[in-house]
């Protein structure tokens, strides 16, 4: 690596919002064959400085250099012309289209007037087999699995041959596998002199793949550090100004009666015979791999998606088949892992959103009093310090992790009995995420039931009761107690039934 001749450098790089200064005076450098790191927690700066690279906006102050020639990136075209690729965390895939035509979206091969399918299909192929993906171009994306798109959205980076990739939480949809397959790529990349800029959350990604990180506070550099001197704590220390406090939210309470009792729900082709109690004020972890039918579990158990099978018990009456607003009504509330596609609406302001779920409570008479509920909004933005506070502020202007916490907002105004958590944590910061563990601590202490799907092992082990393992669309055991750690939790994902404790009848 060459220390005097950065691929990239930004020298004082400023943008500012109204009433907002998101990045002030940066300077990060970033070398040929190395992968470079940038942390910090949601609000920090990070997404405006790799949309600044990206050249999503023109108004930046500062100065930019690519391979010590001065840039403007003023445009996307402008930043792909001096060899920037970027890889969005949202998927800018065009569903009804083909991987192919994705791929190369832009610079279709043609063949006189026509468009060269032949080539189109050639060009796709080399690319998918750069990611290691063995799928026909002739796929729509729409078909494929969000994995599998997270993938093609890489290698739709890759096709225009960048000399500087930034990769946005590249993981974020990726099971344990794809990511080892995604870092092999990203060393590969490396090894051929690529300079890579790879946004996470993920500290231990972190110390896995990249040679130095770069952390933003407030907008700022706040240091940069080769990771083979530092350490977790002193990364979170300077992301958060201070000492961190505990990773996960005590709990004041223990589990009290019978509260929820769910029996051989199945819905073929997705799970099946999936059985399990739960008590006031427990919290219970869904623990598995991408694709074993968590997910598809809690939306038909809140009356999403239909079910086949089955009986459901809350609070020693059974709930008929409904609608989900039917089950939102009865006391259910899922928060979906797509925020943005399915939780949120992001025209809307952050209050709109915070109650879109309890709209009916503030009519009378069929008249809507909006100022009825407006104390509602205000106590949920202050109990889950959601930043900026304001509640007529548009939410798709705030970073993902206080979207994350207006979407957990909505749901806790709710005030439900049963809160169904489907990865509430993903592609936030620590210091977001710690607000979300306390108030899924707190939802438990009041005796509600809390049911938690995380793929993160340390957030579902530490903050649940015990877990139930699914594979392949079965509830196959449960981890309590010492037996309930992250390295058990993984090795019965895999199907190993000795981490088990002898009642693998724990589930129902």
């Amino acid at each position: 690596m060459n220390a005097t001749s950065p691929t990239l450098e930004l020298r004082a790089v400023s943008k500012r919002f109204p009433g907002t200064l998101a990045v002030h005076e940066v300077d990060l450098q970033v070398q040929a064959g190395e992968v470079h790191a940038l942390i910090g927690e949601n609000g920090a700066g990070k997404s405006t400085l790799m949309r600044i690279i990206a050249g999503a906006y023109a108004d930046y102050t500062g100065e930019v250099r690519v391979n010590g020639r001065w840039a403007r990136l003023a445009s996307p075209a402008a930043a792909r012309a001096v060899g920037i690729g970027m890889i969005h965390q949202e998927l800018s895939l065009a569903p009804p289209l083909s991987l192919a035509e994705n791929l190369l979206a832009g610079r279709l091969p043609v063949k006189g007037m026509l468009l060269d399918r032949a080539a189109l299909r050639k060009d796709a192929q080399k690319w998918l087999a750069c990611v290691g993906l063995d799928l026909e171009p002739d796929t729509l994306v729409e078909a494929i699995s969000q994995h599998e798109a997270q993938l093609v959205e890489i290698a739709k980076a890759l096709s225009n041959q960048p000399s500087i990739l930034v990769m946005d939480e590249p993981t974020s949809a990726l099971s344990r596998a794809e990511v080892e397959r995604l870092f092999q790529i990203i060393r590969d990349l490396k090894s051929n002199g690529l300079a890579i800029i790879y946004v996470s959350h993920h500290l231990s990604e972190i110390f896995e793949i990249a040679d130095r990180v770069t952390v933003l506070r407030d907008g700022r550099n706040v240091g940069t550090r080769g990771l083979s001197d530092a350490t977790s704590r002193q990364l979170v220390e300077l992301m958060i100004g201070g000492a961190p406090s505990d990773l996960f939210a005590k709990r004041t309470t223990r589990p009290g009666q019978p509260k929820l009792q769910v029996q051989n729900l199945t819905r073929v082709g997705f799970f099946h015979d999936c059985s399990f109690r739960m008590c006031a004020g427990e919290v219970l972890g869904v623990g598995g791999l991408s694709g074993a039918g968590r997910s598809e579990l809690a939306r038909s158990l809140c009356g999403i998606d239909p079910l086949d099978e089955g009986r459901i018990f809350l609070n020693d009456g059974e709930l008929m088949p409904g609608t989900y607003g039917e089950y939102i009504r009865a006391g259910f509330a899922y928060l979906t892992e797509d925020r943005k596609a399915q939780g949120l609406a992001l025209r809307l302001t952050v209050a709109e959103n915070v109650l879109a779920a309890i709209l009916p409570r503030g009519c009378r008479a069929g008249v809507y009093l909006g100022r009825r509920q407006q104390g509602v909004v205000q106590r949920y933005l202050g109990q889950l310090n959601v930043q900026p506070p304001e509640p007529d502020r548009e939410i798709a202007t705030l970073s993902g992790g206080n979207q994350q916490k207006v979407l957990l907002a909505k749901w806790l105004a709710t005030d439900p009995e049963v809160l169904i958590l489907d990865e509430p944590t993903r592609g936030v910061d620590v210091g977001a995420k710690a607000v979300i563990h306390r108030a899924i601590a707190e939802v438990a202490d009041r005796g509600k039931c809390v049911i938690l799907i995380s793929s993160d092992l340390s957030e579902l082990v530490g903050l649940s009761d015990r877990v139930v393992i699914m594979r392949r669309g079965r509830l196959i055991g449960e981890l309590a107690g010492e037996r309930c750690t992250e390295a058990n939790v993984l090795l019965a994902a895999n199907g190993e039934m000795s981490v088990f404790n002898c009642n693998r009848g724990g589930t129902g």
